[in-house]
């Protein structure tokens, strides 16, 4: 596409060649709804499509400040990315018959951004108008989800207004906007060399409480609002999701997540740490998150700085099988994995609806980052990346599908239940089983932390 751009500063790419996201086109549609691609040439699913007899859809959505910039002064609704994501499973659900395919069970997968938006995606689903169905039926959440209420516009007003001072546009002039739009006096490669080069803890975009794809809500973080977070805890998320005809969820998370976190931005010094944070949360949860966590010295090693940021932004933190970003196969590390994950299962599981959560201890060695089982090494497996799985790892990746798919269908029909700390585990050795979760006291504690208690 033409005009479907990105910016290039992706740090947990590494060095990996660009054209393994974009191919030899134009830049397009990863993690954190910023860069990659749902046709990564290292994470292709026509293996996995063969060997579960299925039809993977894998389609793009505008990222970045194309997809995700918002505002209320100018009113820029925000959230087009997730519009796109919608509007592809709206087609799929239309069309998937003439590929061979069952509109009565289409699931959507996601890793990392892609699993955010699958967040994002059943809470649209929990408040469509009456009448309405979901598009899909069931849902799977590798590796991320939601865990505060998105800003609001009023809040994204500062990051607009940062984003065109850097393009050297009056962001208070009434054309500003339409300055912006002219795509020939502010063509994309300006915008994407700011957001690269320029606005830190405002160079990234994500969703956006706008009243109307997404709930509106404050931004005070005490609970007391209508939002994504507080709607999720109430029964209605649940049953409202039965009504519209989702039948199960799937989520669960790696053990060493932090370590891809921990690359993400250049963190060389403690004082790098709260605004690279500020670029995901709001004011109040990057304050109470620092605070969960021992602090380090001021001269503190650019090491030990990363991997605080890693360990504060995994915990915290992304198929359709539709497949999309990275990966919204329309498919970090306690922020924005460790603890979300078990949220969304909690507030599920308390009201009755099916959701199965995994952990996976082991993944490939040749495909672990510096030996951790980290962020997005799963992926071989769920893909079934033949060309990259040894001869005696092909077996367990095949055991892993079947498993989840025949301990969905345990949940689903036979109505089977577990306790909230208990998962399913693909563990060190390689077996399956059902295991205790052993974060799980420490999750519920920095929970607490987060929504102000003591």
């Amino acid at each position: 596409m033409e005009d479907a751009v990105q910016p290039t500063n992706d740090g947990q790419a590494g060095d990996a060649d660009p054209r393994d996201k974009v191919g030899y086109g134009k830049p397009t549609e990863n993690p954190f709804l910023q860069f990659g691609s749902p046709h990564s040439l290292s994470s292709p699913s026509h293996a996995v499509a063969a060997e579960t007899e299925e039809i993977y859809v894998n389609p793009a959505y505008r990222l970045s400040a194309f997809g995700f910039l918002a505002s209320d002064q100018p009113d820029i609704s925000g959230n087009f990315g997730f519009k796109d994501q919608w509007t592809a499973l709206e087609w799929v659900r239309d069309n998937i018959a003439v590929f061979g395919g069952n509109p009565d069970d289409i699931r959507i997968s996601g890793l990392s951004a892609g699993a955010h938006s699958v967040h994002q995606l059943l809470h649209h689903v929990a408040r469509l108008p009456a009448g309405v169905g979901s598009p899909f039926h069931r849902a799977c959440l590798q590796s991320n989800a939601i865990v505060t209420n998105p800003k609001t516009p009023h809040e994204l007003r500062a990051q607009y207004e940062a984003l065109l001072q850097s393009l050297n546009i009056d962001p208070h002039d009434k054309e500003s906007l339409s300055n912006l739009k002219d795509f020939k006096q502010t063509p994309w490669e300006r915008i994407t060399y700011e957001i690269e080069n320029n606005l830190i803890q405002y160079g990234t975009f994500r969703g956006t409480s706008d009243g109307s794809f997404l709930p509106a809500s404050n931004a005070n973080g005490n609970g007391n609002n209508d939002g994504e977070m507080e709607f999720q805890a109430s029964p209605e998320f649940a049953n409202k999701l039965k009504e519209k005809g989702v039948r199960s969820i799937i989520i669960g998370d790696l053990t060493e997540e932090w370590y891809l976190y921990s690359i993400a931005h250049p963190i060389e010094s403690v004082k790098d740490i709260e605004p690279n944070l500020k670029r995901y949360y709001p004011d109040y949860a990057v304050e109470r998150l620092l605070k969960a966590f021992d602090p380090l010295p001021p001269n503190a090693s650019p090491e030990e700085c990363a991997k605080l940021y890693g360990r504060i932004l995994s915990d915290g933190q992304g198929r359709f099988i539709l497949c999309c970003g990275y990966f919204f196969n329309i498919t970090t590390n306690i922020k924005q994995v460790h603890l979300p994950v078990r949220l969304l299962h909690r507030d599920l599981k308390k009201h009755g609806f099916p959701v199965l959560r995994y952990e996976i201890q082991w993944t490939p060695p040749q495909v672990r980052q510096e030996g951790y089982v980290t962020h997005g090494t799963d992926r071989s497996l769920w893909a079934f990346l033949t060309d990259v799985l040894t001869p005696d790892q092909v077996p367990v990746a095949r055991l892993w599908l079947k498993t989840i798919n025949a301990e969905i269908e345990n949940i689903e029909i036979k109505g089977l239940n577990h306790d909230i700390d208990v998962i399913l585990t693909l563990k060190k050795d390689c077996t399956i089983g059902w295991t205790k979760d052993t974060r799980w006291e420490e999750m519920a504690k920095l929970d607490r932390i987060l929504n102000g208690q003591t």
